[in-house]
């Protein structure tokens, strides 16, 4: 998978984290169970993703229109 208009941090704190729509298992560790408990369930995170996915394929529209690279 693509990651879309999402930036990359080193050392992601929660709000990053959410913002990007990581994975569970980014800033966390393990619990008893060896699961990951994730700062923000599949929905956000998938609402997330294509929130950035939307917003690069309109900036790379955008750039096609205006007569850039495509």
């Amino acid at each position: 998978m693509r990651p879309y208009g999402v930036r990359i941090i080193e050392g992601p704190d929660v709000a990053d984290i959410r913002e990007m729509g990581s994975a569970s298992h980014v800033g966390k560790l393990r619990g008893k169970s060896g699961d990951f408990h994730p700062y923000n369930r599949g929905a956000s995170k998938a609402a997330t993703r294509r929130f950035w996915a939307r917003k690069a394929r309109a900036a790379g529209k955008a750039a096609c229109r205006n007569g850039e690279e495509c």
